[in-house]
């Protein structure tokens, strides 16, 4: 008898799907990223794309824990979760005060000097204030 034990299929199968799974975590991830630094109205799309990437690093949460690469799970969850959930809440902070914030944004690509961007900072506060006491009916 042949002592010599073959390589599970679901194993290989398993290792075969990790750099697949890593590359469009990190594609998505930079997508992210890049969308972040984009004008308001694309920057929201960052949102949608952090979501995508939160449940593909779930994804490889698992399947590392599975594999018992601890040290991928840990790093995933650790470093990964946080980043994907602080850009869903920049574009979610965006989506909430997409008024101001596209105005603030229009008034620095127009401003050409310091004391024009010190404007723009400061008519950005007086229209938040006004933005939120409007809201709440104040």
């Amino acid at each position: 008898m042949n002592s010599d034990s073959s390589p599970d299929p679901t194993q290989d199968q398993a290792s075969r799907r990790r750099p697949r799974l890593v590359g469009v975590l990190t594609l998505v991830m930079l997508a992210s990223f890049l969308l972040t630094l984009s004008p308001l109205p694309l920057r929201l799309l960052s949102g949608i794309t952090s979501l995508v990437a939160l449940v593909l690093l779930i994804l490889l949460i698992v399947q590392a824990v599975k594999e018992r690469r601890y040290p991928l799970a840990v790093i995933g969850a650790l470093l990964g979760v946080p980043a994907t959930l602080m850009i869903i809440a920049s574009a979610t902070i965006g989506a909430l005060f997409y008024g101001p914030m596209a105005e603030f944004q229009e008034c620095q690509s127009t401003a050409i000097t310091e004391q024009a961007r010190v404007q723009c900072s400061d008519a950005m506060q007086g229209s938040m204030a006004e933005w939120i006491s409007g809201l709440f009916g104040g």
